[in-house]
């Protein structure tokens, strides 16, 4: 059995409308949602606030100008900042004193943790290098040793040297041991090994003057030996060896000179047999010739002679014996 419909319809006729109960309702409560969520929203920003303003400044230290400073007194400034200081790299320069600080990292004014490390940069002074002694070296060597001191290699020189080999320096301009800028030019001067001296043919000229002009070019003058000459004159050159040459300092020439023409003094003969003088003459080397005096007799002896005895003449020289 189905259970029974209400009825749709509103009240019969002749019947009261029934009432309606009213509902009984109460104040609705404020939310507190709102506010908390503001409130969550300003601790969260004031913490991000603050968080950047600790992280991004109040943990970081300003680092103290220390330039022109040594390492310890830099150092003590930093530690009274709370900083330590380490030495980095040395640095070369121009207006700087060496052992002051020229730079630092991070730099004055700049920021860095608390405790933090600042490295200080400390000055070598100006950036100078000496010119090494380059004697005896060869042109490539020398521009090596040039190109490892930070100097720069200018033009080479060829000058004759007794001592220095052919091909090696014999010093530098500047002279080694000077102080220069780096990339600063040095020359060398560069040996030609010895100076080559011609010789000439004294042969006829004077020995004197032979030995002053080859003395004076720093040959060595010899005299082998002394001669006779009928040709040459006393004093001259005979011989010399080597005739023409081409020789270094201290070499030696050697020379035969003349004494010029042999002498020999013209012996007695008068009253001796014209055989007998003519012998005796012919011995010393002489050319021997006879005519009659002015009182000839035919005796066959010597009245007198021409050159006469005692007189020095030249060894082949005439002799006139007068026959009386």
């Amino acid at each position: 059995m189905l259970p029974a419909r209400p009825s749709s319809t509103g009240p019969g006729p002749g019947r009261a409308p029934s009432r309606v109960a009213a509902v009984d309702t109460t104040e609705r409560r404020r939310s507190v949602k709102g506010p908390l969520v503001l409130l969550l929203s300003l601790l969260l920003v004031a913490g991000v606030a603050g968080g950047a303003w600790w992280f991004g400044w109040e943990r970081y230290t300003t680092t103290p100008g220390v330039l022109n400073l040594d390492e310890a007194a830099a150092t003590a400034e930093l530690e009274d900042s709370g900083l330590q200081a380490e030495a980095g790299e040395p640095a070369y320069s121009e207006n700087v004193a060496a052992g002051l600080v020229i730079a630092t990292d991070p730099e004055p004014g700049g920021k860095v943790l608390d405790g933090g490390t600042v490295t200080l940069t400390l000055s070598l002074g100006p950036e100078r290098y000496d010119v090494p002694d380059l004697v005896g070296q060869t042109e490539d060597q020398a521009q090596d040793a040039l190109a490892a001191t930070n100097l720069a290699f200018g033009e080479s020189k060829g000058r004759w040297s007794e001592t220095v080999p052919e091909g090696q320096v014999i010093r530098t301009s500047p002279k080694a041991g000077t102080t220069l800028k780096p990339g600063a030019s040095v020359d060398l001067v560069l040996s030609r090994g010895r100076k080559p001296i011609e010789v000439k043919d004294w042969t006829g000229e004077s020995f004197d003057d032979a030995s002053a002009a080859l003395e004076k070019r720093g040959l060595q003058v010899s005299v082998t030996s002394e001669e006779y000459s009928d040709t040459v004159a006393e004093g001259d050159v005979i011989t010399q060896n080597p005739p023409t040459a081409t020789l270094f300092r201290g070499d030696t020439v050697s020379f035969v000179v003349s004494l010029g023409p042999e002498l020999v003094e013209v012996p007695r003969v008068q009253a001796m047999g014209v055989d007998a003088a003519t012998e005796l003459l012919e011995g010393l080397g002489f050319v021997v010739e006879t005519e009659e005096s002015g009182t000839y007799l035919g005796l066959g002896y010597v009245a007198s002679s021409d050159p006469g005895a005692g007189e020095e003449v030249r060894k082949g020289s005439t002799i006139t014996l007068y026959l009386v």
